[in-house]
């Protein structure tokens, strides 16, 4: 399988873990709760296979927190997802996010 890390401006600041800061293993996704200004960066995904011992990073990506004031979007709540299927007796797993504030 693969595996997803993300780095902070250069290699090998990576992202810590923690209550704010998620990274999906289904799809490598960078979640943030709450961004703060600390967050501000430069961002790359870094994925590693380690079946086949290799790696690759993704083009950086910047994030620019905003203040509170400067911007404000409404809320993004989908209420249609995609059909998942299954086969019984098989091991599934959903992951839900809720949008930080």
């Amino acid at each position: 399988g693969l595996s997803y890390r993300w780095l902070l401006n250069e290699f090998p600041v990576f992202i810590a873990l923690d209550k704010r800061r998620f990274v999906s293993q289904m799809n490598g996704n960078l979640y943030i709760a709450n961004v703060e200004a600390s967050d501000k960066g430069n961002y790359s995904c870094f994925v590693s296979s380690p079946s086949i011992t290799k790696s690759v990073f993704s083009k950086f990506i910047p994030l620019i927190p905003q203040s509170d004031r400067a911007k404000v979007y409404p809320a993004d709540i989908k209420v249609k997802f995609p059909d998942t299927y299954a086969l019984l007796g098989q091991n599934v797993t959903l992951e839900c996010f809720a949008l930080g504030k």
